[in-house]
């Protein structure tokens, strides 16, 4: 986020909200010059002149009143359509990207823009209504006495050396802060993932005890961080505080000397205490927003565009050949070599550690191998590396989204819509579908969860058949399926063109005679077990 970016956000509305401050400023200041002349006819006892500068000085104040909530307002609203504007350009960033975390996303999206909304586009209100109050003080000053403006120019100085003092600690503290809260929401996913598990063991005491460090580090890291704030705060108002007494002071003294009247060493007092009010303003503001410099420079990089995900090549068969996996612990894994051709229909078993998930994590791209080869081939026969293939996946763990059926089988692609008649039915959906009143037009409810798991798995299975991707990976896609439907749903899949991998469990032996060969891993890895299925 930039100066520049909040300006061009709205171009129209941000020239007519600085003709506001303008105006605010132009404004304030007429305000306080006319009382010097009410004053001036107090001390003569002209009662009637008061009385009008009273009132014409009241008109400017009810203006100034008015203009500043209405700018401020408006600038309230830029800052949200820029704020919008840069979450959509990250979004768009992740949506291309696979190397971020839910964790880093959440912390991003919410609590650093909030931190960028706060401290860095905010505090530009006050800047601007300050530095322009600021001018014209300083212009009216100069009409009063040369010595006044030169006092003033003089501890303006050092006023604006004083936060120079805090800047590297403030900019470090927030961004530790940022880090912090990352931290955090990663822990949160990470536990709070496997809830149920805790509860079912009444583990809630380590949930507690790891959401407690982390939390105690937030509030710890923003403690400080609003301490080192305060600490440049209380710095620059010091500052202030001197100038604005020695303004007072000096001007007292010219008022002594018969050099300015009594309304000018009033209104001197009042412009000194604008100057150096607007300057501690304009500094606690730069001083809060030079504090995000990190954290722009951050979000400045994730706003930077990606190209587009290319869709991949369209894949009918796969190869692999000397295929070793190592994890992160040390332990690896070597699967046989196999080829599966376009229209193949092959079970992949093995028992529960033979690695049957890791393959497919390979052929997704999303593990890259120790050694060997793996690629997919087109209905050329062309080599495709796992990322660029373009084939169907159904996890096990079925992925919904917060739309109607309707949507989330045909993924938002109203061209398939034709299609979902006959894909529901093959599936075996219809049944489920009938007993809500909305049928297919029924919303995912992820909260309340209206779908039971064996219905997600049909869903995400018609997704699959709704797209029509020649080469399909299935991952326990029916474990939560009845056995006849799951007979009926894997029958008919059998029957079609398409390439077929399937890892399942508990299949019948007439089911199981339906694939045209098994893939049976057996284990053979080094330096202990793992979990993987």
């Amino acid at each position: 986020m930039s100066l520049k970016e909040l300006l061009k956000t709205n171009i129209p509305r941000a020239i007519f909200i600085l003709f506001i401050f303008f105006a605010y400023a132009v404004g304030g200041t007429i305000s306080t010059y006319l009382f010097k002349y009410a004053i001036n006819d107090l001390t003569k006892g002209n009662w009637e002149r008061f009385v009008l500068w009273m009132l014409i000085d009241f008109a400017f104040s009810i203006f100034t009143v008015l203009s500043l909530p209405l700018g401020t307002f408006l600038f309230n609203k830029q800052i949200q359509e820029c704020v919008h504007s840069i979450r959509a350009q990250i979004m768009q960033r992740y949506y291309n990207s696979g190397d971020y975390k839910v964790s880093e996303m959440q912390n991003e999206l919410g609590n650093n823009l909030k931190i960028l909304t706060d401290d860095y586009a905010t505090p530009w209100i006050e800047i601007w209504t300050n530095l322009l109050s600021l001018v014209f003080a300083i212009g009216t000053l100069i009409t009063l006495h040369w010595s006044l403006i030169l006092f003033v120019a003089v501890a303006a100085i050092i006023v604006l050396m004083l936060p120079k003092i805090m800047t590297k600690k403030l900019s470090n503290s927030t961004a530790a802060a940022a880090k912090k809260n990352a931290q955090l929401l990663n822990t949160i996913e990470n536990w709070f993932s496997g809830l149920g598990e805790l509860r079912r063991y009444s583990a809630g005491a380590r949930l507690d005890r790891a959401l407690g460090q982390d939390s105690r580090k937030l509030a710890a890291a923003n403690i400080y961080r609003r301490k080192v704030q305060g600490i440049s705060i209380s710095i620059n108002g010091l500052g202030n505080a001197i100038g604005q007494i020695g303004a007072s002071l000096w001007s007292g003294l010219l008022f002594f000397a018969h050099v300015i009247t009594l309304g000018d060493w009033f209104i001197a007092g009042s412009f000194a205490s604008t100057i150096f009010n607007g300057l501690w303003s304009v500094i606690s503001a730069m001083t809060q927003m030079r504090s995000t410099k990190k954290l722009r420079q951050e979000i400045a990089q994730l706003t930077e565009p990606l190209p587009e995900r290319k869709k991949g090549t369209v894949a009918y068969g796969v190869e692999c050949h000397n295929l070793t996996v190592q994890y992160q612990n040390g332990e690896s894994i070597t699967y046989p070599d196999f080829t599966i051709n376009k229209g193949d229909k092959v079970l992949l078993s093995g028992d529960s550690g033979t690695g049957k998930s890791t393959l497919f994590k390979v052929l997704l791209g999303q593990l890259k191998p120790e050694t060997g080869e793996v690629y997919f081939t087109a209905k050329d026969g062309t080599k495709i590396l796992p990322q660029n293939a373009q084939l169907g996946y159904v996890a096990q763990d079925a992925t919904l989204f917060p739309d109607t059926i309707a949507n989330n089988i045909t993924m938002f692609n109203r061209k398939l819509t034709s299609k979902l008649k006959e894909v529901i039915q093959r599936v075996q959906l219809v049944p489920d579908l009938a007993k809500f009143p909305k049928q297919i037009d029924t919303v995912v409810d992820l909260d309340q969860g209206n779908l039971s798991g064996g219905q997600r798995q049909k869903v995400v299975l018609a997704r699959a058949e709704v797209h029509d991707e020649p080469f399909l990976l299935l991952d326990e896609a029916t474990s939560a399926i009845d056995s006849n439907a799951t007979s009926a749903i894997i029958g008919d899949l059998l029957d079609t063109d398409k390439t077929v991998l399937m890892i399942a469990h508990n299949f019948s032996p007439e089911l199981k005679e339906k694939f045209d060969y098994q893939i049976h891993l057996q284990s053979n890895k080094k330096k202990g077990n793992s979990d993987d299925n």
